[in-house]
């Protein structure tokens, strides 16, 4: 299998293949590398004649039709085969549609992406491998896993290079704390920063300005208010995240994540160790920040304390699945509640 960047070196240097198989977790991904493909190929307007598209389900001979044509006007003839779940297909149309593959004329350029099934080399089945097999052995396999940790942050970097502007990959840790890892809201983040930025460097004030934090992001804020006691961000982050729609379980289960971050940044510190091994422990990878960052808020919460939060969430949660009460009224009453166990410190 083949990367973007050796794609992207063989389409600039117009080394095209007969066939094409991209799929993978990141399906923005998919799509674009697709579009470079097509782009390249066709070099100008798409030529109806040239141009074939198929779906799962398609008729494999009129698949094997299309493949026979001759390029009107020059150029490639190309057919385009979207979805078609290969391992669901039947014995007799999957040895039909290898074989359009494997003699496919020299005008022709077969292209087998996934834009939105999803599938793996890891699931695959047979019928997928041998299809993987083939594409990486006569033509072009890419399989766009997803992507996190410091590959991601350096693609963000890139993408703010590709828009005219400089990005640290600091800057990018604190976007993705912001966002979260999914690409197309990475994306269109992206296209707002290097918009406001003009050519200048994306720094950390334009995303507090301009990024929409994912709720995760605003809930662990919403935990930073709490230890800090500070009432009355506490409730106007509780307002913003209703406001949103976000419900009190949710609010409930990301919160106790945040003092479960917590409450292991403090005992292990406690038993010596140091974040990064922490870290480890836990597999939080490069989310070791998130254990800094909450050791830093908690210090003046004592570890009892942490332990009798933990408590009054899971009361909370309890209550909201088991009881006819209302919502919005239980997750206020818990973060009051919070409020005054973070404050505190007769069991020192």
């Amino acid at each position: 299998m083949i990367n973007e960047s050796e794609l992207k070196k063989q389409l600039s240097k117009g080394q095209f293949k007969n066939l094409y198989l991209v799929f993978g977790e990141e399906k923005m991904l998919v799509k674009r590398a697709v579009e470079q493909i097509e782009k390249k190929l066709i070099g100008g307007e798409i030529n109806d004649f040239n141009y074939h598209v198929f779906g799962d389900g398609a008729d494999i001979s009129e698949i094997s039709v299309s493949a026979d044509i001759i390029p009107f006007m020059g150029g490639y003839n190309i057919v385009r085969i979207n979805d078609m779940d290969i391992d669901k297909l039947k014995s007799d149309d999957y040895d039909a549609l290898m074989k359009i593959l494997k003699n496919l004329p020299d005008t022709t350029v077969a292209i087998i992406t996934m834009p939105t099934l999803e599938v793996s080399s890891k699931t695959a089945k047979s019928q997928l491998k041998k299809l993987i097999t083939l594409a990486d052995k006569n033509g072009v396999c890419m399989e766009l896993v997803h992507r996190s940790g410091l590959a991601l942050e350096r693609d963000l970097c890139k993408w703010a290079n590709a828009g005219g502007c400089s990005m640290s990959e600091l800057t990018a840790h604190q976007l993705i704390g912001y966002v979260g890892e999914d690409l197309n809201l990475l994306n269109t983040e992206m296209k707002k920063l290097t918009a406001y930025a003009n050519g200048a460097e994306i720094t950390p004030e334009m995303i507090d300005l301009l990024v929409t934090k994912s709720t995760e992001a605003s809930i662990y804020d919403l935990f930073g208010f709490i230890v800090a006691e500070n009432t009355d961000k506490t409730m106007s982050a509780i307002a913003a995240l209703y406001y949103d729609g976000v419900n009190g379980m949710t609010i409930c289960s990301v919160l106790s994540n945040a003092y479960l971050d917590a409450y292991r940044a403090r005992v292990g510190s406690q038993a010596g160790k140091k974040t990064a091994q922490i870290a480890a422990d836990f597999s939080y990878g490069r989310r070791e920040w998130v254990l800094s960052k909450a050791l830093k808020q908690i210090r003046s919460v004592t570890t009892p304390a942490l332990r009798r939060s933990l408590d009054a969430i899971l009361d909370t949660q309890t209550r909201l699945v088991t009881e006819a009460v209302d919502d919005r009224t239980e997750v206020e009453k818990l973060v009051c509640r919070l409020i005054l166990i973070a404050g505190d410190r007769s069991d020192e």
